[in-house]
């Protein structure tokens, strides 16, 4: 695409028609020199195309260098994860080179989508228990874990895929180099530690389970080995640890002894943690053959290179553009605690939920790098993205959430977390932070990184759902009473008096209990030992009027968002009208922490941490089926971008007729405002084409038929 100021997008017609000569070519297995000849030429006239790579790798595979064939294939994915095609053709690579965990791993990511390929059954049986455990991962759904629809079980009658969670057991994901798999319990505090996995062996298997209990149903997963018989924990001299240790049978016996203490007897919880403080080497030994989990052990001490505490406080779904107007009276405490630090007003979500919305924040890179979007694929982020939780555990910081959600899980957004308690939907105020003070006070004598998220604000589907009391006694019935779709998504809930006075309600409510949070923070941290960092990933629509019918998903109500920082390093008495990113969080974290930070992210530091200003803040909806939206904004103006068509399942978009134009930032999408100059074209164009070339599918589509096709060659 060329830097043309009059049409913003045209499509490369020579590279389609040696597209889908190609494809042609493919469909005969004509892998001959003429296909090369052709494809040097493809290459040459679209040389940022992963498609490239998929014909030499079809073209090598054919000719049996399969390991040539490997390097185009997994250079193409990795540009483009979520692709039938790519899965087909990895899966027959990986088969042929014997690596059946990976092959089933593709043939899980295509048949979680598309119900095809068959996986073959030769491929299960060689995979074994792992096998079984990766696959059902990768046709599972992107959210929910550790629950799954699509547990995969095989027996005498064959292949299935069950309802059921992952509990007891490691959580089939691919751990970065030196570090363990999450390994799955139950969250249990001050109560009967095997209750709760009682619970779930009567109804794990279940609808009820599955679909009902696990919006609200907490698991922890931490760090651990799973161990049987006898184990050694080297404690070096004139240090302590913290060592997590769970159990696979209720009041299960493990005798433990040091050479200062003899051997004496702990009960452990079936699937849930309990902590023993270890100050020597201390040998554990199990009364019978049931496995336990040992967790990681948690060093105890502080490093003057570190804060005490650097806590990041995730308040989901809270709209800045909404809340700024009532901000000191509705959230006082947190007006109060942040007028000491700095407040961001025009800070912006790169989308509008929080699926493709916290791997940005944990990762500093956009949606269409991290790819994390679609929410019925489960791809795991390449090991490479550092996540926030993994730089600051590299510090030594002893990385935990006391209360996350469990969205980012598969993914690999949240790997770097020792311990992680999730849930899929409910994450009170109130208990995150009642958590996040027994954490502090628990692990006081170490430098804590913790995250919580909170969803009280976010807005749902009121058809079923049960409000805040004093929201339901306080609406006149004719406010109280409405007509609403049940399937209408949370991103376009529409501007109902219920909804909003759920909000600010919510707001009061948040507010109240976090502030509770941050009181501590100051009677008990001096203003050098601690960062808190408080922001939302996006904001939500039912303040918002519809724009032709249609409730924005990208307009300034649901991706303005919050975001406030205090502590060590942070100014003071700042708010600032910079344009920022939730992209952002992640290199301003690493300034002052003093992380290192890629130089290929998409996040910027802020001018008021020396940084640079940022010229534009980019929002994009990438949801499969509908279409791809693009806002980039500046203080005065925005440009938006709509495509004809759907985005793809991959990801891609045909831009071919999309809808272009530029606005003032007070009147997006109202086709009276559109402004039109070369001034302002030759701004907008340049920024939203670079989002645009590596999303821009050119029309070229992979038929349906390639992965059938591999599978009968």
């Amino acid at each position: 695409m060329t830097d043309d100021r009059i049409v913003f997008w045209r499509n490369n017609e020579q590279a389609s028609a040696l597209f889908y000569d190609l494809i042609d070519r493919t469909e005969r297995s004509a892998y001959d020199d003429d296909f090369l000849a052709q494809l040097a030429s493809y290459r040459e006239v679209s040389p940022n195309t992963e498609n490239a790579d998929l014909f030499a790798a079809c073209y090598l595979l054919h000719h049996g260098d399969t390991a040539a064939a490997l390097i185009c294939a997994e250079r193409a994915y990795r540009r483009r994860p979520v692709r039938y095609a790519i899965w087909t053709l990895l899966a027959e690579i990986y088969t042929r080179l014997g690596r059946t965990i990976d092959a089933l791993t593709m043939h899980g990511y295509a048949y979680g989508l598309h119900l095809a390929p068959d996986i073959p059954m030769e491929l299960v049986v060689r995979g074994g228990a792992e096998g079984l455990n990766r696959l059902s991962v990768a046709a599972g759904l992107g959210t929910g874990a550790p629950l799954t629809q699509s547990r995969a079980v095989l027996d005498d009658i064959g292949l299935r895929f069950d309802l059921d969670a992952f509990v007891g057991e490691h959580l089939p994901l691919t751990p970065p180099v030196g570090s363990t798999r999450h390994w799955v319990a139950a969250y249990v505090e001050n109560a009967f530690l095997s209750d709760k996995s009682a619970l779930i062996e009567e109804v794990r298997r279940t609808e009820v389970f599955v679909d009902k209990m696990q919006r609200d149903f907490p698991f922890q997963l931490q760090k651990a080995q799973e161990v049987c018989g006898a184990a050694t924990i080297e404690i070096p001299q004139g240090t302590e640890v913290i060592l997590p240790i769970a159990g696979t049978e209720k009041l299960q016996k493990l005798a433990i002894n040091t050479a200062s203490l003899p051997p004496a007897a702990a009960y452990l919880g079936k699937w849930a943690f309990s902590h023993f403080r270890l100050s020597e080497t201390t040998h554990l030994d199990a009364a019978s053959d049931a496995p336990y989990a040992v967790g990681t052990p948690i060093r105890l001490g502080h490093s003057p290179a570190r804060k005490k505490l650097v806590l990041n406080i995730l308040v989901d779904g809270l709209s800045w553009n909404v809340a700024r107007a009532r901000f000191p009276d509705c959230m006082p405490n947190m007006a109060r605690f942040f007028a000491r630090g700095v407040i961001f007003g025009q800070h912006f979500s790169t989308s509008e939920c929080t699926y493709p919305a916290l791997p940005v924040i944990e990762t500093g890179r956009y949606p269409h790098h991290t790819q994390v979007f679609h929410e019925h694929d489960s791809h795991e982020l390449p090991l490479d993205f550092m996540t926030l939780s993994e730089c600051m555990t590299d510090l030594g910081y002893y990385a935990a959430a006391p209360m996350g959600a469990s969205d980012s899980v598969y993914c690999g957004a949240l790997r770097g977390y020792d311990m992680l308690n999730v849930s899929a939907w409910k994450l009170p105020s109130a208990e995150m932070v009642d958590r996040a003070i027994m954490q502090i006070e628990a692990f006081h004598e170490t430098d804590q990184f913790l995250y919580l998220h909170t969803t009280d604000v976010h807005p749902w589907n009121a058809k079923g759902f049960k409000f805040y009391p004093a929201v339901e006694t306080q609406l006149p019935l004719a406010e109280r009473l409405f007509e609403m779709d049940e399937s209408i998504a949370s991103v376009r809930l529409p501007k109902l008096a219920i909804y909003q006075e759920q909000f600010w309600k919510s707001l009061c409510h948040v507010d109240r209990n976090i502030g509770v949070l941050l009181s501590y923070i100051e009677e008990h941290f001096t203003p050098d030992e601690y960062i808190v960092n408080l922001y939302s990933d996006h904001g939500n629509s039912v303040f918002s009027l519809p724009i032709n019918g249609t409730i924005d998903v990208i307009g300034e109500n649901s991706t303005r968002a919050v975001w406030m920082m205090r502590g060590a390093g942070v100014p003071e008495g700042i708010v600032t009208d910079e344009l920022t990113s939730i992209a952002d969080i992640y290199p301003t974290l690493g300034a002052l922490a003093g992380f290192p930070v890629a130089s290929d992210i998409d996040g910027n530091l802020p001018a008021v941490f020396d940084g640079k200003e940022r010229t534009a803040a980019i929002s994009m909806s990438m949801f499969p089926g509908q279409t791809y939206k693009l806002a980039v904004r500046t203080h005065d103006h925005t440009l938006r971008l709509e495509t004809d068509a759907p985005l793809n399942e991959d990801g891609t978009a045909n831009f071919a007729e999309a809808k272009v134009a530029v606005y003032p930032r007070a009147h997006e999408l109202e086709a009276d405002y559109a402004l039109d100059s070369e001034e302002l074209r030759a701004f907008f164009y340049p920024h939203a084409r670079k989002i645009i070339q590596e999303i821009a599918n050119n029309g070229e589509i992979w038929p349906e038929w390639f992965g059938k096709m591999k599978k009968e060659q």
